[in-house]
C-alpha cells in the first residue's frame, strides 16, 4: 500500500511540535526526518524524543535522511547516521554516493564495494539504505544506478527517485522501468504533483503509472511504500492536496490489483 509522507526538510527552521502539526494536518501517514536541526543527531536521547513525539501525533517515521556520501564519507559517519535511524526505528536511510572524481570506472567499483559492505551492516537492523542521485556523483543519472547497480543485487541497498526535471512523462518511465525492484523511496516536490493553477488531476494518469509501476516491485503488496513530499507545496492547504491525491491514487491501484488477481 502507497502512503504519503513529509520530510522534514520542507520545513527547515520549524521546531518538531510544528512538523508534526503539519503532517497531521495533512494527512499524510509519516514523516522523514532529516538532520537540518530538529534534533541532535549526536545524542541518542534527542533523537528518541523526536521518535516518541511522532508517535504521539499518530505518524511514524519513514526514512532518516542524511548527508552522508558513500567512499567520500568515514565509515563511522555512517555508523552514525544508522544509529540515528535506528532509534527512531525508521526502515529506511536516505543518503548519497560519492563523487565520481577522474576515474568513472575505479569510482563505479568502489562504490560497488562500499555499497555492499554498507547495506550489510544496515541489513542487519532491517533497514534498507536509499541512494539519491546527484550530478557529479558516482549515481549521477538513473541510467547510470542502472548500469552500476547491476553489479549488485543486494536486498538493503536501494534508490530513492524523483521524477525527472527535465523531459516529460516518457522519458521518466523510461528511467523508471529499468529500475523495477530497485527503488526503495519516491521524494517529489509537492509542486510537481500539483501544476500551477491547477490540481493533482491534471496528472492523475501520469502518476497512476509511476505508481503503479512502483507499487508492482518485488515483496508483498500489502507492504508499506512511501512517496515522500519534500517540500510543502506553498502552503498548508496545497500540501493537503497533494497527499490526498497518494492516498487516493494508491486506493484507486489496490482496487485494480485486486480485480486484476480476480
Amino acid at each position: 500500500m502507497i502512503h504519503a509522507a513529509l520530510s522534514s526538510s520542507a520545513m527547515i527552521g520549524a521546531d518538531i511540535a510544528t512538523v508534526l502539526e503539519t503532517a497531521s494536518m495533512a494527512g499524510v501517514r509519516g514523516v522523514e526526518w532529516s538532520d537540518d536541526g530538529f534534533f541532535d543527531p549526536r545524542d541518542p536521547s534527542s533523537v528518541r524524543a523526536a521518535m516518541m513525539a511522532t508517535l504521539r501525533a499518530g505518524l511514524c517515521t519513514v526514512s532518516y535522511a542524511t548527508l552522508y556520501r558513500a567512499v567520500a564519507h568515514d565509515r563511522s559517519a555512517f555508523r552514525s547516521a544508522l544509529g540515528v535511524a535506528r532509534d527512531f526505528n525508521a526502515p529506511m536511510l536516505r543518503l548519497w554516493s560519492g563523487p565520481r572524481g577522474y576515474g568513472r570506472g575505479l569510482a563505479a567499483r568502489a562504490f560497488l564495494d562500499e555499497s555492499r559492505y554498507l547495506g550489510d551492516e544496515a541489513g542487519k537492523h532491517g533497514i534498507t539504505l536509499c541512494f539519491g542521485i546527484s550530478r557529479r556523483s558516482v549515481l549521477a543519472s538513473y541510467d547510470e544506478a542502472t548500469r552500476v547497480l547491476a553489479g549488485t543485487d543486494h536486498p538493503f541497498v536501494k534508490l530513492a527517485w524523483e521524477p525527472a526535471s527535465r523531459g516529460g512523462f516518457d522519458e521518466a518511465m523510461e528511467e523508471f522501468r529499468p529500475l523495477s525492484g530497485r527503488i526503495g523511496l519516491i521524494v517529489v516536490r509537492g509542486e510537481d504533483l500539483l501544476p500551477e493553477g491547477g490540481s493533482a488531476d491534471a496528472l492523475s494518469e501520469e502518476w497512476y503509472q509511476y505508481l503503479d509501476s512502483y507499487d508492482e516491485q518485488c515483496g508483498s503488496p500489502d507492504m508499506a511504500r512511501y512517496v515522500v513530499l519534500s517540500s510543502t507545496a506553498g502552503d498548508q492547504g496545497r500540501l493537503a492536496e497533494a497527499a490526498g491525491a497518494i492516498a487516493a491514487w494508491s486506493v484507486m491501484l489496490r482496487r485494480y490489483h485486486r480485480r486484476r488477481v480476480m
